[in-house]
């Protein structure tokens, strides 16, 4: 992994997470120096600990924060923000495995080739009278050659069509578009997809490499890529290196660029990115065939590109309308304003310290934040009831496990989930519900979401109970291991609270909730009076 500082002084840094120890502060013996006044001289580290690294705060004055949580510790997946002081920091995967080497002068010889050029070929043998007695066998032997080829190209076309239609999410059309341009392209030993970012700039967004090539910077010509998105053609440059007019050019040489083809990715008239290949071993090893060839593909990617990033973006909406509901759910009770936050919260650094992968983190941590969606269901009297619940009131509440996984049944995209909602009361022992399963046989994130849920039950204010402090209801989580709590989630939980227990007692959804609940407590205690009275 590496860390890119994508806001402040030090902005476009980048620093790779190499060795077992980072140090980061203004400080000259820093292993990374930010000229930020806002950050203590010794701000934090990261410490590598096997194929974790874990960020520690060193006691600064203004303190860090990832993904908006202040922390004193917590291991790093991709796509955490890192902000300290007025600095910040993206902390970036394995995805790019190579780094993009910009070349700014690179005079290689170019051919720019249209779009449509497969169309043209086939549009060319189709229209061309066929062969007569007359004709030379070596014309009718290309003529051939290049039916055959045409063929060929046509159904490398439809294979890919037919593995790429499926609806995938952009990560996962990208890993395949890229596999199967490297298994089409046997001479191809990099592939580079680029993608229009917010700022309307075309960055490298996936980079594959053949396996046994070894691992190098992916050096890009700048021009190339400019011009290909900017006039919408494919491009196709060769062995410039070979060329006299360019044998003493030092950036052609240090590049070492021997093949490059580039097509940008069209749709519905709009260039959303570019695929960028190269090989620099071979000479001269692409020909307008294979540029033909690489354009009708980038038009069928950009095609499953553009319908991925819809289908997330609907996706996205609906999250966002049940992540609504769930905000009217806990608007009923100022008790419980923030509690699905704050289970997310813990339920995320369990998954961390239990080193579940960033996928399954993910998903725990969205799972955590509708657990309660169900209770949508349940009605206001019994959510703020501060008196025992009857049987058929208890039940009502139990069944909000059942509702949540109805309500988000439907939404394919949230399908992960399910078994999480349904089973996030089911107890290590068998004893919870709905379906007194036990042990391993619930699911893994379930156990650490019903851990989570419950130790903020106990930590926060309540109509039927006082909250207890972090470390009493650490303990008591301990008392009930290997019978409400799966051991190994309560032990991850307790790594993760003493870790991070100054920060997670200040956050601002329980100051909130904190507010609103004093405000309560004071409107009964009017009533109360005035029924006294």
């Amino acid at each position: 992994m590496k860390i890119v500082c994508i806001e402040g002084q030090e902005k476009d840094m980048e620093w790779e997470l190499s060795g077992s120890r980072l140090i980061i502060g203004r400080d000259s013996i820093c292993d990374i120096i930010i000229n930020d006044p806002k950050l203590s001289r010794i701000h934090a580290e990261i410490v590598r600990e096997g194929n974790t690294f874990i960020f520690y705060d060193r006691e600064s004055l203004n303190g860090s924060f990832i993904n908006n949580d202040r922390v004193t510790r917590q291991i790093l997946i991709p796509g955490d923000l890192i902000k300290i002081g007025d600095t910040a920091l993206s902390v970036i995967g394995d995805d790019l495995t190579t780094n993009v080497d910009w070349q700014k002068s690179d005079p290689m010889i170019t051919t720019k080739i249209p779009l449509d050029q497969l169309t043209n070929q086939i549009q060319a043998v189709v229209s061309s009278p066929g062969a007569v007695a007359e004709e030379r066998p070596e014309i009718t032997t290309k003529r051939y050659i290049q039916t055959a080829r045409l063929i060929k190209n046509l159904e490398t076309i439809y294979q890919v069509g037919n593995a790429i239609s499926s609806i995938q999410t952009v990560d996962e059309i990208l890993d395949q578009i890229a596999g199967m341009l490297l298994n089409v392209f046997c001479d191809v030993q990099r592939v580079c997809i680029l993608l229009k970012d917010s700022k309307k700039a075309f960055e490298p967004k996936y980079i594959k490499t053949r396996a046994g090539i070894p691992s190098q910077p992916f050096q890009m010509s700048r021009s190339v890529v400019n011009k290909s998105v900017q006039e919408e053609v494919c491009i196709l440059a060769n062995d410039a290196a070979k060329d006299d007019r360019f044998a003493a050019s030092e950036s052609v040489l240090t590049m070492n660029l021997r093949s490059v083809m580039c097509a940008p990715l069209v749709s519905k008239g709009k260039v959303l990115g570019l695929i960028y290949v190269d090989n620099r071993e071979k000479p001269n090893c692409f020909d307008d065939n294979d540029v033909a060839l690489l354009s009708a593909l980038a038009n069928q990617s950009a095609v499953a590109i553009e319908n991925s990033k819809l289908y997330e973006d609907l996706q996205k909406s609906y999250h966002e309308a049940i992540l609504a509901l769930l905000n009217t759910v806990e608007a009923k009770d100022p008790y419980t304003r923030g509690h699905s936050q704050r289970t997310a919260r813990y339920a995320l650094g369990i998954a961390q310290e239990m080193g579940l992968s960033e996928a399954e983190c993910k998903e725990v941590k969205t799972s955590a934040e509708l657990h309660d969606i169900g209770k949508i269901g349940v009605k206001d009297l019994i959510i703020g009831k501060d008196s025992p619940l009857s049987t058929m009131e208890f039940h009502s509440i139990q069944a909000h496990v059942l509702t949540g996984e109805k309500i988000l049944g439907p939404i394919e995209y949230l399908n992960f989930a399910l078994p999480m909602v349904r089973h996030h009361h089911e107890h290590f022992d068998g004893t919870g519900y709905p379906d007194k399963i036990k042990g391993d046989k619930i699911p893994l994130a379930a156990r650490i979401i019903g851990a989570a849920d419950a130790f903020d039950a106990m930590t926060t204010q309540r109509s039927y109970n006082k909250p207890l402090p972090f470390k009493k209801a650490l303990e008591k989580c301990k008392e009930l291991k290997g019978k409400q709590f799966d051991p190994k989630v309560v032990e991850a939980l307790e790594r993760f609270v003493l870790a991070n227990i100054k920060n997670l007692t200040k956050t601002d959804e329980i100051a909130e909730t904190e507010t609103e609940v004093k405000t309560v407590e004071k409107e009964k205690s009017k009533t109360i009076k005035k029924k006294g009275n």
